[in-house]
């Protein structure tokens, strides 16, 4: 009597290998899942139309933001002058958006020239000067903050007629921010996973030694990872400038959302390794949905914003640990 061999439906093998590839990636929207349900059961609040369209808004600052800060950490660095550069942009352009009202295209062109230098800046210290990444923006987020604050410690400027539009617009029923944001994530995905600059930042952040020996230019890869994050956070700059409808001095972090904090842990949360080499734009979104609900829940029931840092730090820390061992298993 021959036994019969009973084998996978292709079917079965197709969904097992999908969830095998994809099984971190589907454990952070898992997570994602838990925490609006939860959210849901603690505030009756929280579901309503009024906090969901909060929700969606919040989330393009800071998902625009953490898609340039997941270059750098892809490319194997760190970027903490984001939030220095959103304020930055706060008040520089809703200050000459008051003077001159009626050059909004040239003053918006002229802030994300500033973007560029800056992520230049960064980039220089850390391929010419050899500086640690961390120290080096450090600096600069140091020095940009003290350029914001010697302009103003309050909230000054105007922003010109029209303005409002990149943050309050609608397409039909699609906030226009929104669809700014999609934009971003697919031309960030493309670049990531189709262009050569993408196949380089993530070679140059699994081994820089590497990845110089083979022939990739890993200055220039490096130059181009830190201005693309630091135009990221420019953009967020005129985002809620155009929010606030006012320049703020401590829009990026002093006071409000800690956008540096903020990104990097997104960026850990959706699977993107700190020291580089792997990761997504579509677990950094994840990430930036997770961090973003769980503002706003914390918000809601009342949780104080320095307990709101401390869980944002253990998040970090449990990130980065799993990670770090999972690499090391590898």
């Amino acid at each position: 009597m021959s036994q019969e061999i009973v084998r996978p439906s292709y079917r079965s093998r197709t969904f097992q290998q999908f969830f095998d590839e994809n099984r971190e990636l589907l454990t952070i929207y898992g997570i994602l899942m838990l925490i609006i349900i939860v959210g849901t059961a603690l505030s009756a609040d929280f579901r309503s139309a009024a906090n969901l369209f909060n929700v969606l808004r919040q989330a393009v600052a800071l998902g625009m933001v953490s898609i340039g800060q997941t270059f750098v950490i892809l490319s194997g660095g760190i970027d903490l002058s984001v939030g220095a550069a959103i304020s930055l942009t706060a008040v520089y352009t809703a200050g000459l958006m008051k003077l001159y009202p009626e050059m909004t295209v040239p003053i918006v062109l002229l802030i994300l020239l500033m973007g560029l230098v800056i992520g230049l800046f960064n980039g220089t210290l850390v391929t010419r000067l050899k500086i640690a990444p961390f120290i080096a923006t450090l600096a600069t987020g140091s020095i940009l903050q003290g350029l914001v604050l010697l302009n103003g410690k309050r909230p000054s400027g105007k922003i010109a007629p029209g303005w409002e539009y990149f943050a309050e617009g609608m397409v039909g029923p699609v906030p226009f921010p929104v669809i700014v944001l999609a934009i971003l994530i697919i031309l960030a995905i493309i670049v990531i996973h189709r262009t050569v600059l993408g196949r380089n930042i993530i070679a140059t952040g699994g081994s820089e030694r590497i990845a110089r020996y083979s022939g990739i230019r890993t200055t220039l890869v490096l130059n181009s990872a830190y201005i693309i994050c630091s135009i990221s956070a420019v953009l967020t700059g005129l985002y809620l400038t155009s929010r606030m409808a006012i320049g703020d001095p401590q829009v990026g972090g002093l006071s409000y959302d800690r956008f540096d904090l903020d990104s990097i842990t997104a960026v850990l949360i959706g699977g993107t390794r700190l020291g580089g080499g792997k990761g997504s734009v579509i677990g950094t979104i994840a990430g930036v949905l997770i961090v973003t609900v769980l503002n706003n829940v914390f918000n809601l029931v009342g949780v104080d914003t320095f307990y709101q840092w401390i869980v944002k730090g253990i998040i970090i820390l449990v990130a980065v640990a799993a990670y770090s061992t999972r690499k090391s298993a590898e």
